[in-house]
């Protein structure tokens, strides 16, 4: 009942409960503003309920390639489309926010669990993730450009962002599942489930 993986999917509970409570109730920009104290948290959180003796390269590799890829994106627009990143994911270099590379990395870690549980080939697994990976973006989005985590310079996101979420998602994911990394799926679900959940709601009350 109060075993690891439990007791911390409830501190992601509260903890985005919190947050809703705060945007809600409270000043939203300044809640918002714990952004990268929660992906901090929820790294930290998968880490410590990740199987014991499988870390792998392909963590590190994430990490660095998705801050990467929205580093040329940011500076060049190219492949998700011209955008700008607020205050709301913290510091940043080269006008890119370090926890970007934490988001990419919470997320496939989340979907690649998720579509392990198909009994399908690598392809197809990479494909799954690739889908949930831009499902959850679809949600994020309206959230995102309202409290300033990034801004399109159109005003709405284009549909390059999604096609370049799933592109980039499909390769690392396929990587993921090349190297049939062991991953605490239960975890997994519960991040991708609360995510989901708190962008829905945040979505909205926005209407």
């Amino acid at each position: 009942m109060f075993s690891k993986v439990n007791i911390s999917i409830a501190v992601l509970i509260i903890f985005h409960l919190v947050g809703i409570g705060g945007v809600v109730f409270g000043d939203a920009q300044e809640f918002l503003m714990l952004t990268p104290l929660n992906l901090l948290l929820t790294a930290l959180l998968i880490a410590i309920n990740h199987p014991k003796g499988h870390f792998s390269w392909v963590f590190i590799f994430t990490y660095l390639a998705g801050y990467i890829v929205e580093l040329i994106g940011v500076n060049t627009g190219f492949p998700f489309g011209n955008y700008v990143y607020g205050e709301a994911l913290g510091y940043k270099l080269f006008e890119t926010p370090l926890m970007i590379g934490v988001n990419w990395l919470i997320l496939l870690y989340a979907t690649n669990a998720i579509a392990q549980k198909f009994e399908q080939t690598a392809i197809t697994k990479a494909l799954f993730s690739a889908a949930f990976m831009v499902i959850l973006d679809y949600i994020i989005e309206p959230v995102a450009i309202t409290y300033d985590f990034w801004t399109w310079t159109s005003g709405v996101p284009p549909f390059s962002n999604y096609a370049a979420w799933f592109v980039i998602a499909f390769a690392l994911s396929f990587i993921w599942q090349l190297n049939k990394m062991k991953l605490n799926t239960q975890m997994a679900i519960a991040v991708y489930g609360i995510e989901i959940l708190f962008f829905g709601v945040l979505n909205l009350i926005q209407l």
